[in-house]
């Protein structure tokens, strides 16, 4: 932000920023503006907030290149076109506004405005964190291109240690305001000197690493296996996911659970969701009476969740995870299908059993800025819930059960974050308030759509690890929306991938990682950076992009990019079915799958 000269007006500055050699920050204001967005560019860390609400995407791309002189006019708007197909997104994107948009598209835009005016200088503050890893993978090899065609100088703000392994000659890395180790990345990686640096690579998953004592996907000896569980129940972990003793040993104190006549079966039962929405009609096409379009976001989704389960969904940008999330909760309404809470249909539910919904069920939105009302102080933001649902007989009552759910998500010592509003904490830190707003009503089930995705990984390994506590302890059941196959690899008992609006496949984690069954899973597999490897991820594993959910493909959604694509798959829209005759909890909607 300093390099930019967008820190506020009363933050103090020293030292020096040299670009093209002219000191920046003496010169003030008037020398920043010749030089950002024209010599140094910047892609902010969240989307959401750098996006103007009220103006196009389209519009604001055009803004930097208006403002020096790059194009204007016809120009502009074809360099806006071509900026959007750089970032993989399709030229329509830029009539739409910033809501209108997914958390990866937005990203994207972020990134094809900081490009507008073809800087020599671009920080890319979490450039990756909001993406999916085939668009991850491509946005990387953008970069590199970038960076070696044109000479673009990087500078990548960043806690994915596996993206900085693909990307970075050099790596610099800070705790605390200081820069405590910098070096080649080679050197860090095999030799780290501090030991923060040691504690951050130790930290990061590895996606076949499954057999790790610190959590992960089902090993075929644990202990469902030992206690002859079926493939259903959760597994049981030991709390030592995280490598801070606080959050090993620390356990929040919690409102007593809420009241329930639990029937038996899933917690969460959701069969042929669907989910549209209405497309704008331009004034032609209104006074020609033009079918409306729709946005087919959730086309069909069923799935299930049981107490202490955590199922990762994983996706695409744009393929309807957070929609389907929404709906489950009924923050949106649905077309067709059914979603049961715990035998109760939640489709049909008055206000006041919503209310209760409320409670039992949380949502983890996946922009904490765009979630947490500037307004509010992080006490205020925390002590709303339990004022609505009147938990805590007193102020000072509610103030202890604040500062344990703030100690359980690693903001400790809590009293210092109490008085502050969102805009004076990172993103990371308004990440962490925004879990522990969510678990301090004790739910039974966790939506939590990107919930560490902000983290660096020492973080969100304490904060997954509370998570894996709470499900062994309260049976806590977490359906978590994730780009990170890692993260889900580790953590998750059974994974779904979802690709435009429909499940294509799910099954216990271990086998969706180690024996994919459709092509798209192999393909989000092929993508994924490794911390181990310099070889970037390949990008082209499928063509292009995800299509228009507006005009879905008939037969396989998945046929125009699938690699091993047959001419049925033009005309059979495949259901889920196991791999073999005698079925199992591992499906595919795919016509190879279960095929002689």
């Amino acid at each position: 932000m300093a390099a930019m000269g967008l820190l506020p007006s009363n933050a103090s500055v020293s030292g020096e920023i040299l670009i093209d050699g002219e000191e920046a920050l003496a010169g003030g204001e008037q020398v920043m503006r010749r030089h950002r967005w024209k010599d140094v560019a910047i892609v902010f860390q969240g989307s959401m907030n750098a996006l103007n609400p009220v103006k196009t995407v389209g519009a604001q791309i055009i803004e930097p290149m208006a403002l020096h002189g790059v194009a204007r006019g016809r120009s502009a708007r074809t360099r806006t076109s071509e900026l959007l197909d750089l970032v993989g997104l399709v030229p329509s994107v830029a009539a739409r506004y910033p809501h209108e948009c997914s958390g990866g598209m937005r990203q994207r835009a972020g990134l094809a405005m900081a490009l507008a005016c073809e800087p020599k200088l671009l920080i890319a503050d979490e450039p990756t964190t909001a993406l999916d890893v085939i668009v991850q993978a491509q946005l990387l090899e953008l970069l590199m291109r970038l960076v070696d065609d044109r000479g673009l100088a990087l500078v990548l703000i960043t806690h994915d240690l596996p993206v900085v392994a693909q990307l970075c000659n050099r790596v610099a890395v800070m705790r605390a305001g200081e820069v405590v180790e910098t070096g080649p990345l080679d050197r860090l990686r095999s030799v780290p000197a501090h030991p923060y640096t040691r504690q951050l690579f130790d930290a990061v998953p590895d996606l076949y690493d499954t057999h790790s004592e610190e959590g992960g996907g089902p090993e075929a000896g644990g202990p469902a296996a030992m206690n002859g569980a079926d493939a259903h129940t959760p597994r049981r972990r030991a709390a030592a996911h995280t490598p801070r003793q606080r959050a090993e040993t620390h356990t929040p104190r919690r409102p007593a659970a809420a009241p329930t006549t639990d029937p038996p079966g899933p917690l969460l039962d959701v069969a042929g969701l669907v989910v549209h929405y209405p497309v704008r009609r331009s004034l032609p096409a209104v006074v020609a009476r033009r079918p409306r379009k729709l946005v087919h976001a959730v086309d069909g989704v069923s799935l299930h969740l049981r107490d202490g389960e955590l199922l990762a969904l994983v996706g695409e940008s744009g393929c309807g995870k957070t929609t389907l999330a929404h709906g489950i909760l009924r923050l949106i309404g649905s077309k067709a299908g059914s979603v049961r809470f715990r035998g109760e249909d939640v489709t049909s539910l008055g206000r006041r059993r919503l209310r209760d919904l409320r409670r039992r069920a949380q949502l983890v939105y996946q922009d904490p800025y765009e979630a947490l009302d500037p307004r509010f102080r992080v006490r205020q933001t925390m002590e709303e819930p339990l004022l609505i649902h009147g938990l805590g007989s007193s102020r000072a009552e509610r103030r202890e059960l604040i500062r344990d759910a703030l100690v359980g998500v690693e903001l400790d010592p809590p009293d210092p974050w109490l008085e502050r509003h969102p805009h004076e904490l990172s993103g990371g830190q308004r990440q962490r308030i925004a879990i522990a707003a969510a678990l301090i009503l004790r739910p039974a089930l966790l939506v939590a759509d990107e919930p560490v995705s902000m983290l660096d990984v020492s973080v969100r390994a304490g904060v997954l690890g509370l998570l894996a506590k709470l499900r062994d302890q309260e049976a806590l059941a977490v359906l978590m929306i994730t780009h990170d196959l890692s993260t889900a690899a580790r953590f998750a008992d059974r994974i779904a991938i979802m690709y435009l609006g429909r499940i294509v496949e799910e099954g216990p984690a271990r086998e969706v990682i180690h024996d994919p069954l459709h092509p798209y899973t192999r393909a989000l597999l092929a993508a994924v950076p490794r911390l181990e490897s310099r070889v970037p991820p390949s990008p082209r594993i499928v063509a292009g992009s995800a299509p228009d959910p507006i005009d879905v493909p008939a037969g396989c959604r998945f046929h125009p990019r699938c690699p091993v694509a047959q001419e049925r798959c033009q005309t059979i829209d495949p259901a889920l079915r196991p791999a073999t005759p005698d079925g199992g909890d591992h499906r595919a909607a795919c016509v190879l799958v279960g095929s002689p």
